[in-house]
């Protein structure tokens, strides 16, 4: 596939949902961005995660909750919605 333009640095992790309709990268430059897979499209606004470079992403079980690990040793919670087909 092509790749994803993130134009936030270095990309230093990433996380399906398990339905795998969303795609979260943590990147270099303190952003959570979310993606649509399927499209490579970025979906909305980039999450600030306020803390210098996220180093990990993860979804709960049901995907309702995004978790960002940043480099000040704090994680950040975000509500997920599905985004509509």
């Amino acid at each position: 596939g092509q790749p994803l333009d993130a134009n936030a640095g270095t990309v230093t992790s990433v996380a399906f949902n398990p339905t795998g309709t969303i795609l979260a990268t943590g990147n270099g430059d303190g952003t959570v961005r979310l993606w649509n897979p399927t499209t490579g499209k970025q979906i909305g606004q980039p999450l600030d995660a306020d803390a210098g470079k996220v180093n990990s992403v993860a979804f709960n079980p049901t995907g309702t909750l995004l978790a960002a690990g940043n480099e000040d040793s704090t994680v950040r919670l975000w509500r997920i919605t599905e985004p509509s087909r």
